[in-house]
């Protein structure tokens, strides 16, 4: 009776069987022979699972799930990640058990488990959803980030672990080396497939301080790889060392502006003004020679009233709103980009004329000018000018100073301005269009009449 209630549970979800008829199947090879064995020895003590191989690649399985792959990387075949697992010890058996992955449809992807034995020969396993999530609060299926959990059952020491998945929306264009829970010997992206010809429109620069990650492909060979070259114990989310690969654009100014389209539907949704979720003082017109002290007086309410949360999000999320203004109004709390879109839009209903920029503050990382790609920058700042023509820039989480502009703490760090954008504010607000396609790429042939400007800050 309970395998009855189980199997319908799992009816319309998307799950696996592994029957037996895949004992034809070969067990992956995770050679541990040449790994130093005080790390072994770690890894099965303080974690129990070690990644032996961990790699995304394109193919042609379950091509129709995220066909923006078509426009975005020009090729038909789906980005893929395969992760093998070896279970060390008792301890990492319930780790092992649960895998998530992220998409960017109400559908949920297609996955494929596949669990052998120590013996070399497969264990049938059962793979079932455990729950979606929202990772934001956003208006167009398109462009909606979610996160669905699975389940392994039956997992025991010394099982070889193989998982499937394929790779959605931006994140076509990220991969992360190593794991936050798991030990991990060997792990290697290529952006492209080996029966595509040279592409000269794209191009990839690890970010890894720990001199890990080498490319492993040459010049503008295609696909590009790079490959981990020493095994990593677990590494917090914001230390991962990555791969980020963006078209070779002309120059910054030639950016696509849709992936901010997000930002300013977020910031325009709704009402905002009122007692319990702003300070209607601060939302009213401001008069001639009050821009200066409302700026002040926005900051301050916000300092004082509005809590930034940290994010734990993919890199490419890490400055983007996830809700609308009104409900981080209403929760009095967010992130660094769900503060910034509500300063946005606290400003503008004074009636002034805001801006948004993103910028690079990540210690770690160095800055490349000549990969142009939004995935660089870290955090939003909202840019507004006062009556004397004098920019300030309202950082969340940077204390405002008046005197102090730009912040000390992000002067001659790089910032791409949107000096312009086509959203007016009433046909703006509240439009849904598929951001999510080309959000990465250059103009096409018909530009939006977005302009961009980089600059370093305080220059």
């Amino acid at each position: 009776m309970h395998t009855m209630v189980r199997i319908k549970y799992v009816i319309g979800l998307v799950f696996l069987f592994t029957s037996l008829t895949a004992c034809t199947k070969k067990i992956p090879q995770v050679d541990l022979s040449q790994v130093d064995q005080a790390f072994l020895q770690r890894c099965t003590d303080e974690v129990g699972v070690i990644i032996g191989i961990d790699e995304r690649f394109n193919d042609y399985w379950n091509r129709d799930y995220d066909n923006s792959v078509y426009r975005v990387l020009g090729g038909p075949q789906t980005p893929l990640m395969r992760r093998v697992m070896k279970i060390m010890s008792e301890k990492g058996i319930e780790a092992a058990s649960f895998f998530s992955v992220i998409h960017y449809r109400e559908r949920i992807p297609e996955v494929e488990v596949n669990v052998w034995m120590k013996d070399g020969s497969i264990r049938p396993v059962n793979v079932t959803k455990k729950g979606t999530v929202a990772l934001a609060d956003w208006p167009c299926e398109l462009f909606f980030p979610r996160q669905t959990k699975f389940k392994i059952s039956t997992l025991v020491v010394g099982d070889t672990v193989e998982i499937k998945a394929p790779i959605s929306g931006p994140d076509k264009l990220v991969w992360h080396f190593g794991s936050h829970k798991f030990c991990a010997l060997k792990s290697n992206v290529a952006f492209g497939h080996s029966t595509d010809d040279n592409r000269p429109d794209l191009r990839a620069i690890s970010f890894d301080a720990s001199g890990g990650v080498a490319r492993t492909s040459q010049g503008d060979a295609y696909p590009m790889t790079f490959a981990l070259q020493k095994p990593l114990m677990p590494i917090s989310k914001a230390r991962l060392p990555y791969v980020l690969t963006a078209f070779r654009c002309p120059g910054w100014n030639n950016l696509r502006g849709q992936l901010l389209q997000t930002t300013i539907w977020l910031a325009r949704k709704d009402e905002v003004a009122g007692r319990n979720m702003v300070n209607p003082l601060l939302v009213k017109p401001v008069e001639n020679g009050e821009t200066k002290r409302r700026i002040q007086a926005t900051a301050n309410w916000l300092a004082q009233r509005v809590r930034v949360d940290p994010v734990d999000v993919p890199l490419w999320l890490r400055w983007m709103p996830l809700k609308p203004a009104h409900k981080t109004a209403l929760q009095r709390k967010g992130g660094s980009g769900d503060v910034a879109a509500l300063t946005f839009r606290i400003l503008e209903e004074a009636g002034l004329k805001p801006r948004l920029a993103l910028v690079h503050t990540h210690p770690r990382n160095a800055f490349y000018k000549d990969l142009p790609t939004l995935t660089q920058f870290d955090s939003l700042a909202v840019l507004v000018d006062d009556e004397d023509g004098k920019t300030h820039w309202l950082v969340p989480g940077l204390p405002y100073d008046p005197e102090d502009q730009p912040p000390a703490k992000i002067r001659g760090r790089q910032a791409l301005v949107l000096e312009r954008w086509w959203i007016d504010r009433v046909q703006g607000a509240g439009i849904c269009k598929p951001v999510a396609t080309l959000a990465f790429s250059c103009q096409m042939s018909t530009p939006e009449p977005v302009e961009f400007k980089l600059i370093t800050v305080g220059n």
